[in-house]
């Protein structure tokens, strides 16, 4: 059990398929049409709502963004490796070392709008805070599938059983430039790993080939995750656009 705070996240978590909403408490001043939109979706899903002073929102709340609403919801229901194998040609995402709670958020918003079908991160070993994934996510945290792993190896054996191809953005192992790479007809597992460790052992050991984000200056500097995963998925989405 754990609190989301804010109207974007409220408004989520209600729409999610992956969270049950326990209790809604509203400042009793407090009116919008994200508001409206959340009182008429709480009625219909007999989520309770308690209207109360804009004292115990503070009170209730761990931050000052808030804005008023705050939102009792249950723990997320994560999702097996199977379940993200639906779609033919899927698009799935494997993230390491990414244990900023904004940075998460804003590598799951842009996956969303790109298309992605799923996430697979390593076990839940981040000690992350869903409100600020959610909204930092614009609330694209709680539409996406996600999949914690404590076995990547089982878990990348099995993507590449069903016919998932295996890229890690990594420039060792001869790279390809990435706009060289033919993303397209295929099912995809990207695997992204953040600024400190980057990708493990066992991933880039799996990994059927790499991939490197060329730069117009001679920049040393690899890209944040967050960018370098807006880059990539972009890159896919392009070429699976009429797909």
């Amino acid at each position: 059990m754990g609190l989301v705070e804010g109207s974007i996240a409220v408004k989520a978590v209600i729409d999610s398929k992956y969270r049950t909403v326990k209790n809604i408490y509203l400042n009793k001043e407090k009116k919008s049409s994200d508001i409206t939109y959340i009182l008429k979706q709480a009625q219909i899903k007999n989520i309770r709502v308690e209207k109360v002073a804009k004292e115990v929102i503070d009170r209730l709340s761990k931050g000052k963004t808030h804005g008023g609403i705050i939102a009792e919801v249950s723990d997320r229901k994560m999702q097996s490796v199977i379940s993200i194998l639906k779609k033919d040609k899927p698009f799935i995402v494997l993230l390491e070392g990414v244990e900023d709670s904004f940075n998460l958020g804003y590598i799951f918003r842009t996956l969303y709008a790109f298309g992605c079908d799923g996430i697979i991160l390593k076990e839940r070993y981040i000690d992350y805070d869903d409100s600020t994934i959610i909204k930092s996510s614009a609330g694209a945290s709680e539409l996406l599938p996600i999949v914690y792993s404590d076995d990547l190896a089982e878990t990348i054996s099995i993507l590449k059983n069903n016919g998932i191809v295996v890229v890690s953005a990594f420039r060792g192992n001869q790279p390809v430039n990435l706009y060289d790479y033919d993303f397209s007809n295929q099912g995809l597992l990207i695997c992204i790993g953040g600024p400190l460790r980057g990708l493990s052992g066992v991933v880039l050991e799996n990994s059927d080939s790499f991939i490197y984000i060329p730069y117009k200056n001679n920049f040393r500097n690899a890209l944040n995750a967050a960018s370098a995963t807006s880059v990539i998925a972009s890159e896919i989405y392009r070429q699976n656009r009429g797909r």
